[in-house]
């Protein structure tokens, strides 16, 4: 049995599965992580018969708010770049400082590190030019380092297939990540604990694949755009779509990503607020509106805010918000419709007509969303969220674009649901100095140096059999299950040549597990 949790702005969802379906599902208001998280498992506890868990897969915005909320911290980025290579072009932190030393093409340390500064910051980002071969000179760099740091990351375990600039960059994200994601992580485990649960935690990746614990903790710039990623996976799992748009209505944004060979589409390089990756991620657009975004007068009409600003005035809220509109029109009366009411018309003498252009602005942003995603005409919708019974058949009515919209069933947890379908994928590199005897391979992590015959020569079949294992192995080692199929995204090399004489040959390959649903849970929806 696998458990899924998507912590959302608002909520905090959360899914069993088993070999039969969807065993229960729970949602309780997203107030403080480890106390959400536990009320979320217990909840789940009490609708199954029996709970042997064998997986916790989480999805959170965590960092992505973080981010585009300018609540990072500061980073200072060191940089080891090596001759002939302008420094500038890789400065992604607040405060950025170039060390001597190099390393070249092949792993071999060519010039001594010498660094005497100080940095001002306690996230610190460490990237050397070539350090995915050979991590020797970061690794030096680091041990003067202060124990007591707030975050520390390295280039060398920032992933596979990047350029100089390109690591720099994440490398920078991902220790500005470090600290909220760890805290956040921290208290999953312990509500889990908490919870008696002894299985193994995932967290899932903007790309809709997941990466174990210690992974994620090393690489948290992944959970960018891992909310997106979690609902369509979820939508995509539930309806069986193969190709079109899924929207998840948030309280307290909606989340549109396009689907392509039933699966999310992806993208390379996601960027949120200032974080600058060379990570993939589904292509998303999360809208910063949903159902308990604020309605406020301005001088042009009324308008949603872009702001959760809590619940609506009708279930218990302060301000009115979009699900107060939806009340007074009489399509969503789960609450208090005179108190909706009453708030709509303090903004104004037509409550009626203010829900109308609420609804319809949000009706229109959500269509230009999809309008750029969409790739057929026409296109079909999946949609999840509490309100996706009340608004998916309204957009479908309301855009010429969208043929159909199908709410399936457990479209409230269609996050949680996309959590616990996953696979673990891992970027893997493969490098081969047959000249020197060395094969080295990153991933998530620290590289792994291994030795190989010297002189030897390998075929192309030998080495996309050896990137393939290498991709089957990180994907292992981040807590995936064997035997999944592999995508080989690139092999190249040449032969080393002295006097005349072949001496040995350089590899450079890349492969991964490929992304995908692990399974579809097609029992009974309600």
């Amino acid at each position: 049995m696998i458990i899924g949790i998507d912590t959302g702005g608002t909520n905090v969802d959360g899914v069993v599965l088993d070999e039969d379906g969807v065993c229960g599902t729970a949602k309780v208001p997203n107030t403080e992580t480890r106390a959400s998280i536990e009320a979320v498992i217990e909840a789940l506890r009490e609708s199954c018969d029996r709970f042997e868990i064998s997986r916790v897969v989480v999805a959170t915005t965590l960092v992505v708010n973080a981010a585009v909320q300018d609540r990072l911290p500061a980073c200072t980025s060191v940089l080891i770049p090596g001759p002939g290579l302008a420094p500038d072009r890789s400065f992604f932190g607040a405060e950025n400082h170039v060390a001597e030393g190099a390393i070249d093409h092949r792993g071999r340390v060519t010039e001594p590190l010498d660094y005497d500064r100080e940095p001002s910051h306690d996230v610190r980002a460490v990237t050397a030019k070539f350090s995915d071969r050979n991590p020797e000179l970061e690794h030096e760099l680091v041990a003067d380092f202060p124990e007591d740091l707030e975050a520390v990351a390295l280039g060398n375990e920032s992933g596979a297939g990047l350029t100089f600039p390109e690591r720099a960059a994440t490398t920078v994200a991902n220790a500005r990540a470090k600290p909220v994601f760890s805290a956040y992580e921290r208290a999953v485990e312990q509500a889990i604990a908490a919870a008696g649960i002894d299985a193994p935690v995932y967290y899932l990746k903007g790309d809709g694949a997941m990466l174990g614990s210690d992974a994620m903790v090393t690489t948290p710039a992944h959970t960018i755009r891992s909310g997106s990623a979690a609902s369509a996976l979820g939508l995509v799992a539930l309806t069986g779509m193969d190709a079109g748009i899924a929207v998840d209505i948030g309280g307290t944004t909606t989340d549109v990503s396009r689907i392509l060979e039933g699966f999310p589409d992806t993208e390379p390089d996601i960027a949120e607020g200032d974080l600058e990756t060379a990570y993939a991620g589904i292509t998303a657009t999360s809208l910063p509106i949903g159902g308990d975004t604020l309605v406020q007068s301005t001088t042009d009409g009324f308008e949603l805010a872009d702001e959760r600003i809590g619940d609506a005035v009708a279930l218990g809220g302060s301000q009115p918000t979009l699900t107060d509109a939806l009340h007074v029109l009489g399509i969503f009366e789960v609450g208090d419709v005179g108190a909706a009411r009453a708030a709509l018309a303090a903004l104004g003498p037509d409550p009626e007509a203010i829900a109308e252009t609420v609804l319809g602005e949000f009706e229109t942003r959500v269509g230009e969303a999809i309008e750029e995603l969409r790739t057929d005409e026409p296109t079909r919708i999946a949609v999840g969220g509490t309100l996706a019974p009340i608004l998916g058949p309204r957009l479908s009515e309301s855009l010429e674009t969208v043929q159909a919209a199908e709410v399936p069933g457990y479209a409230d947890v269609a996050g949680a649901v996309g959590c616990g379908v996953a696979r673990v994928s891992v970027d893997t590199a493969l490098h081969i100095d047959s000249h020197r005897g060395i094969k080295t391979i990153t991933a998530v992590g620290s590289e792994r140096v291994d030795s190989v015959e010297t002189g030897r020569q390998f075929s192309d079949q030998e080495v996309r059999e050896l990137v393939a294992t290498a991709a089957q192995e990180a994907a292992l080692a981040a807590g995936g299950e064997p035997n999944k199929p592999v995508e080989i995204q690139a092999t190249d090399g040449f032969s080393v040549v002295e006097r005349g004489t072949v001496v040995g040959q350089i590899i450079n390959a890349r492969a991964r597990v490929a992304p995908g649903i692990e399974r579809w849970f097609v029992g009974e929806q309600p």
